[in-house]
């Protein structure tokens, strides 16, 4: 069960059941998008049991939950988990979406270096720059993403397009800059984007940061599979984080660097689990992920 809330202020609440049919075959299923006027734990866990009990099922069938790690959802007290335990008179085990965990992990390990805290302070500037009507009109570039915290997702998509449409990005800004049709305060901040981006630090980061969410995104996408399950999640997060300690450890023996003007770039290897026992390639990977074998695979 995930939320959102829509212009009229109104709580969208998306609820999803995976269960298994008589053969014993996992199947997942939209129940239904429900509407409340609260977002709080109470009124999404009542909104739950309601919407369940509406089409015929018992909540007596409900072995776990699955939720984002956000307190109104995960909150040992007073969270949706929380709740609907208490209000069921049962132990019913959360787990946390490892997409998720997936999203937070590599969102606060970016956050954590400056220079990559001051390249998506500039993309998110940017963004907002481009969506200001008077400036929209004039940008011929790819739309840029909003970022968010749990979704890195968005944080790729957006040093793409600024990659791609880089070019268009810098004309934008210096006719905003140099055309006295735009407010004085619309001109500096576009000079001031302009001459962030012009650093080469900043294509540079840019540059990296593509590569490295570029390497997990196969990750992202296995973890959205159907056919992912509690125990291949797991070893596709132990085997992530091994290979990050790995990193650390070999780091003079796996990190090559490569010239590029007067700065280095690093260039690394990823190793993360495939799935079951079928033996079928992760379309836009190249064939170096093979879906459905438990096997390492590095590239």
């Amino acid at each position: 069960m995930d939320g959102t809330r829509d212009p009229t202020g109104c709580e969208n609440i998306s609820i999803v059941l995976r269960f298994v049919d008589e053969n014993y075959v996992i199947i997942e299923r939209l129940l239904t998008i429900a509407t409340a006027v609260a977002g709080d734990a109470k009124t999404l866990t009542q909104t739950l049991i309601a919407e369940i009990r509406k089409v015929g099922l018992s909540t007596d069938t409900i072995v776990s939950q699955v939720y984002d790690g956000a307190s109104l959802m995960s909150g040992r007290h007073g969270g949706v988990q929380r709740l609907l335990q208490d209000e069921l008179g049962r132990e019913i085990p959360y787990v946390h979406c490892f997409n998720h965990q997936l999203h937070l992990v590599v969102v606060h390990a970016m956050s954590g270096e400056r220079a990559i805290e001051d390249l998506f302070n500039i993309c998110n500037v940017l963004y907002k720059f481009t969506r200001k009507p008077t400036v929209a009109a004039h940008y011929q570039g790819n739309t840029l993403k909003r970022l968010l915290e749990q979704r890195w997702t968005g944080h790729l998509a957006t040093v793409q397009i600024i990659l791609k449409s880089f070019q268009d990005i810098v004309e934008l800004l210096r006719h905003v800059e140099n055309s006295a049709s735009f407010p004085a305060d619309l001109r500096m901040e576009a000079a001031g984007l302009l001459s962030r981006i012009l650093k080469p630090s900043f294509k540079f980061h840019t540059q990296i940061i593509c590569k490295i969410l570029s390497l997990l995104e196969p990750a992202n996408r296995m973890m959205q599979s159907e056919e992912m399950d509690l125990q291949t999640a797991v070893q596709l997060v132990n085997t992530s984080g091994s290979s990050n300690r790995e990193w650390q450890v070999r780091a003079s023996g796996k990190w090559s660097s490569v010239a590029l003007g007067r700065t280095a770039t690093v260039i690394c290897t990823f190793c993360i689990p495939t799935m079951g026992t079928r033996s079928r390639p992760v379309r836009n990977t190249g064939g170096k992920v093979t879906e459905m074998t438990l096997q390492r695979r590095s590239w």
